[in-house]
């Protein structure tokens, strides 16, 4: 197979190819998971709060958000060998680091190491795959991936949480070493680089800055509202802060020679409307994954390795569905799965938000499996859609795109559900020394679950924005 754009030559082996895809996007989702697992223990060990450990979340975010658009475009213009092989080797040295964190601000820097290898290898996974597979097979291959993304999702929360109780939660680090190190070595063996383009490239830092300077302000404006107010001054500036920002970042972008974010994309109404359904549905995803666990180890009592194997319910549909739906995405386009699939994911939400105190496991497990099997119908799809609505020489540039969307939609979420939380936690009565104590809401469990219901009612009405945009982005292919 060969790529025009100089990325790749013949591949030796396309399931060797396929395989090294999913193994990357297996390690960065068990890493995700399994740390949302940790958040309640690594509070406790490290005598935080919820506003500072969300920040070992977001930083990894936004390393990606900063860096993902850049590393695609010049894997289309170099070839993707290198800079995915380099995204294994930050990965597992990151997560080394991580593991031997004594303090939240170094685990909080470590992760911005892990968030650059992860930069690398998720802004060139799928576009590997959507270069080197034909387009009649590309939305099989798109939803194998997904598949192996959510075996990850799988194995996070349940190997995780048996780590914690076993060896502790550093081992949830230390578990990605061998496999990232078996990533480096297929890279190596299974991907070719072909002659690369001769002409000049700048690259856009002022663009990368621009952006991260853009969502960085926007998530800590967020994060400082529970504890000064919507109306502060410092929160009002930085807000302003992110406005100009992101003004600015659009200006460079129209005028840059070679843009992380090639605006034209836009112009494609099924791009555009792919996008924004991937960035509203991940949003939601991520506040009520960044919440779950403290309402099951905290509220429930749950140990962290029972709670690993509810929270794997949604994964776990997911991975039995994910491939027939990317085979049916190649005959039915997107449109209708993906309405179909936010659908079913607002729905879920709903009765996650309707949770009891005094909730059975079964209670818990069946709307998180409806959750899943609504991604499972809309993601692979929605992937084969944004992929398949741009030139080739422009996959790499459309699959960061994909990542930095999901991203921004996941650190929004992340903050948005911590603010509303806390905010809802302080409207509730509870005094800061308590909101900042996660140990402590067990003493309120009426507090805890009206707070709860009510911020993840409130998250899911971007579900039904994904919704509205799912039906609305025009031509089933």
């Amino acid at each position: 197979m060969t790529e025009t754009n100089g990325a790749m030559e013949q591949q030796p082996n396309l399931q060797l190819v396929l395989f090294n895809v999913c193994l990357g996007l297996f390690m960065t989702a068990m890493n995700q998971r399994a740390l949302l697992v940790s958040l309640p223990t690594l509070t406790r060990d490290f005598q935080t709060d919820l506003a500072t450990i969300q920040w070992a979340v977001l930083a990894y975010d936004l390393t990606l958000i900063g860096l993902v658009l850049t590393l695609g475009g010049l894997g289309d213009l170099f070839g993707r060998k290198r800079i995915y092989a380099s995204g294994y080797l930050l990965f597992v040295g990151g997560s080394a680091l991580c593991g031997l964190a004594q303090s939240p601000s170094q685990l909080i820097a470590f992760r911005v190491v892990q968030g650059i290898g992860g930069s690398m290898l998720l802004a060139h996974g799928r576009a590997i795959l959507s270069v080197v597979f034909p387009t009649e097979q590309r939305g099989k291959a798109l939803g194998v991936s997904s598949m192996a993304f959510h075996v990850g999702f799988l194995t996070g929360p349940t190997l995780g949480g048996f780590l914690i109780d076993t060896v502790g939660w550093r081992w949830n680090f230390f578990v990605n070493i061998p496999v990232g190190l078996l990533g480096v070595y297929l890279t190596w063996k299974t991907l070719t680089e072909a002659g690369r383009k001769r002409k000049a490239f700048k690259i856009d830092i002022q663009g990368a800055l621009l952006l991260l300077v853009t969502n960085a302000s926007f998530l800590y404006a967020m994060n400082r509202v529970p504890h000064l107010g919507l109306h502060h001054p410092t929160v009002l500036s930085i807000m302003l802060l992110s406005m100009i920002a992101l003004a600015l970042f659009i200006r460079a972008e129209l005028r840059a020679e070679t843009p992380i974010l090639s605006l034209s994309l836009f112009r494609s109404r099924l791009f555009s409307a792919a996008n924004l359904s991937l960035f509203f549905v991940a949003t939601t995803q991520s506040a009520i994954s960044f919440l779950m666990p403290f309402y099951l180890q905290i509220m429930m009592g749950f140990t962290p390795t029972r709670m690993g194997w509810i929270i794997i319910a949604n994964s776990a549909v997911i991975v039995m569905v994910a491939p027939a739906a990317g085979r049916l995405s190649d005959r039915l386009g997107s449109r209708l799965l993906c309405t179909i699939g936010a659908g079913l994911m607002a729905t879920g939400y709903y009765f996650i938000a309707s949770l009891a105190p005094d909730a059975t496991a079964v209670r818990i497990i069946l709307p998180l499996a409806l959750s899943g099997l609504g991604w499972a119908i809309f993601n692979a799809p929605n992937q084969s859609a944004i992929m398949g609505s741009v030139p080739k020489d422009k996959a790499g540039a459309a699959s960061g795109m994909t990542v930095t969307t999901a991203r921004i939609g996941a650190a929004t979420g992340t903050a948005v559900s911590a603010t509303l939380f806390t905010h809802g936690l302080a409207t509730a009565g509870l005094t800061q020394m308590e909101i900042e104590s996660p140990q402590s809401w067990g003493a309120v469990p009426e507090i805890f679950n009206q707070t709860f219901s009510h911020t993840i009612h409130v998250i899911n009405f971007f579900t039904l924005l994904s919704v509205l945009f799912s039906a609305v982005r025009g031509a089933k292919r």
